[in-house]
C-alpha cells in the first residue's frame, strides 16, 4: 500500500505483488474506491499478476485536486502511478465506467505502457446534454447534506440492480456509507469533472492497437449496453459481453460471471 504524488494530487495505491510480476491497473467507477476491486484481487493475485487497485481522485483515501479536472489528466496521473510503483512492463488498464474513461486514454497517451484493456459499464461519448443537466442536478443535491437520504438513493439505485439490492442489501448501505463519508466539497468537484465536464474519445479508438475486453450490465440503466457496443465496433481488437442480472458495478455484483472472463481475456494476450 502506498501514495503517490501525482497531476491530480496524492492518490492512494492498494499495491499488491512483486515487480516481476505481469501488471493490472485498476481504475473504479465513480462512487467506490480501491475496494470495489475485491472480488478480482485474490484471484488476479493467484494467476501470477500483480494489482495496482487505486483511490480515485475525491475517493477513498486520495483527496484529489480540490478542482475540476480531466480525463486525460486521470490518464495522466496513472501513468505517474506506474512510474512511481516501479511497473517495468505493460500494464493492463482495468476500468469500472470512470476507470473506463480512463484506459482507453492511458493507451493513447502513452501505447507502449499498455498491452490490453478490460473495461466494464463504460463509455467513449460525452454525455448527452440531458445527462449533463441530470449530473448537474446531482452535485447541487449533494451539497445539500440534508438531502442526503434522497441523493443516496438515487446514487444507489443507478449503480445497483434491483436484483442486487435484494439479496445483498449490506452492499448498497455500504457503498453510501463510503462516499458519504468523503470530503464532500472534493468530491462533488470529481462528480462534475467525470459526468458533467468529461469529453468524448470515440473518434481516437481506432488509434488502440491493443486487445480489449468490454462488459456491460444488462440492467445498467447509467450507461446502457449500447455504449459498449460502440466502443467494440470502434476498437481494432475488441470483444464485447453483456451480463444479465447486473447493472452499473459488473465486477462488484456479478463476480462469478466477471472473473472467467477476465482471466480468460488475460490468459489469451500476447506472451501470456
Amino acid at each position: 500500500m502506498t501514495t503517490v504524488n501525482t497531476i491530480l494530487g496524492p492518490l492512494y495505491v492498494d499495491d499488491r505483488g512483486e515487480l516481476d510480476q505481469p501488471t493490472a491497473l485498476l481504475w473504479p467507477s465513480l462512487f467506490t474506491d480501491h475496494r470495489m476491486w475485491r472480488h478480482q484481487i485474490d484471484p488476479l493475485r493467484e494467476a501470477g499478476w500483480r494489482t495496482l487497485a487505486l483511490d480515485p481522485p475525491g475517493h477513498g483515501r486520495s483527496p484529489g485536486p480540490g478542482r475540476r479536472f480531466t480525463m486525460d489528466e486521470c490518464a495522466e496521473a496513472a501513468v505517474q502511478i506506474m512510474d512511481a510503483t516501479d511497473v517495468r512492463a505493460p500494464v493492463v488498464a482495468f476500468g469500472t465506467s470512470w476507470g473506463g474513461f480512463v484506459a482507453p486514454r492511458i493507451a493513447l497517451l502513452a501505447p507502449q505502457r499498455v498491452s490490453g484493456m478490460v473495461l466494464f459499464n463504460t463509455s467513449a461519448d460525452q454525455g448527452a446534454r440531458f445527462e449533463r443537466m441530470r449530473a448537474t442536478l446531482l452535485t447541487k443535491l449533494l451539497a445539500i447534506g440534508t438531502l442526503d437520504r434522497v441523493t443516496t438513493r438515487l446514487i444507489v439505485e443507478a449503480l445497483l440492480a434491483p436484483g442486487t439490492r435484494r439479496q445483498q442489501p449490506a452492499l448498497a448501505v455500504e457503498l453510501a456509507e463510503h462516499f458519504l463519508g468523503w470530503d464532500r466539497r472534493r468530491f462533488i468537484a470529481t462528480v462534475r469533472s467525470v459526468l458533467v465536464d468529461r469529453a468524448p474519445v470515440l473518434g481516437a479508438l481506432p488509434e488502440v492497437k491493443v486487445p480489449a475486453l468490454i462488459v456491460s450490465g444488462r440492467e445498467d440503466r447509467t450507461l446502457p449496453s449500447f455504449h459498449s457496443q460502440r466502443m467494440a465496433q470502434k476498437l481494432p481488437h475488441a470483444r464485447h459481453v453483456e451480463i444479465p442480472g447486473a447493472a452499473h458495478l459488473v465486477p462488484l455484483e456479478a463476480p462469478h460471471e466477471a472473473n472467467p472472463l477476465i482471466l480468460d481475456f488475460l490468459g489469451g494476450l500476447p506472451g501470456a
